[in-house]
């Protein structure tokens, strides 16, 4: 049976096709995403340092979604069961839509005023010239399963303490879907890692590297923004990266608690059972706020990898 126009699977006033969460069978959901020039410049309840948080993300995940696009399509050899295979292509999938939107917004973010190009050239560079070219595919792919543990742990930040609550709503949609999705697909990295190299002081490594590239490129971003903005020390730039950070939504405790999970010997993504909040976003409805109903991992099974 073919597949139906994608109106029939984008439901009215929404963005993104909805469907159950899957973790089974991860693959890229139709969009429907535009983005007007009357997106306010800080769309974020008219905060710089808020807005720019999330802007500093869309700058930096084109270059390094298509930077996991090509690391992953190369390990695609060493799969022997197809089951697998077609699991990791669908992540793939599901990081080229995240792209593909996210280079959308790019044109909002220049028709704004904001010389981003440069920013662009140079994570592409380094990306291409350095991360592939000089550190090798393998150990590309454990700084990508640690990319992936630390979008998950923001992903879950993001969705469970309602950070988008005030955010204009082609956004706040764009981010929900974004974050709902890499909870999804949280453990396919790892276990491509598992398959290809079951190292743990190269994921240990990893994780490292991903965490450097997560905060260098994200810190690097809103500076680069707010300093364009003339607002990088303003009272309520400071104050507000004070609630992002240690005040009201707490990220940097949250994370560093969430990061080191990572750590122990027997760690599984699959564990920290966070897919209650995505499986509320991929199906309309609003994620629980503060809940923390998430399982220890000695409640969650870990799926098998072959």
């Amino acid at each position: 049976m073919g597949l139906l126009p994608s109106t029939v699977f984008i439901q009215p006033m929404s963005r993104f096709e909805h469907r159950p969460l899957d973790t089974g069978n991860v693959r890229p959901r139709r969009t429907a995403f535009s983005f007007p020039q009357s997106i306010p410049q800080h769309w974020l309840k008219g905060s710089p340092a808020q807005t720019h948080f999330f802007n500093a993300i869309n700058l930096f995940v084109v270059s390094f979604e298509d930077f996991m696009g090509r690391v992953m399509r190369g390990r695609l050899v060493h799969l022997k069961d197809p089951e697998f295979q077609r699991q990791v292509r669908g992540f793939m999938g599901q990081e080229a839509t995240h792209s593909f939107v996210h280079t959308k917004y790019l044109s909002n973010l220049r028709a704004q005023g904001y010389q981003i190009d440069g920013y662009l050239e140079v994570a592409d560079r380094l990306f291409k010239d350095v991360f592939e070219k000089r550190l090798g595919p393998t150990l590309c792919l454990s700084i990508i399963a640690g990319f992936e543990h630390m979008t998950a742990l923001l992903a879950e930040i993001v969705l469970s303490s309602n950070m988008l609550g005030e955010a204009e709503p082609a956004m706040a949609e764009l981010w929900k879907w974004h974050a709902a999705e890499e909870i999804e697909h949280k453990a396919l990295a790892f276990d491509l890692l598992k398959v290809t190299q079951p190292s743990y002081l190269l994921r240990l490594l990893g994780a490292f590297l991903g965490a450097l590239v997560v905060a260098g490129f994200l810190n690097a971003g809103m500076v680069m923004l707010l300093r364009q903005d003339q607002q990088l020390w303003r009272r309520r730039t400071l104050k507000d990266v004070w609630a992002l950070l240690l005040g009201k939504h707490q990220m940097a405790p949250r994370a560093l608690g969430l990061f080191i999970k990572y750590f122990r010997p027997g760690f599984h993504p699959a564990q920290y059972d966070n897919y209650y909040l995505a499986e509320q976003v991929l199906q309309g409805q609003e994620p629980e706020r503060e809940g923390f109903r998430t399982r220890s991992s000695l409640e969650t099974a870990v799926p098998s990898v072959k």
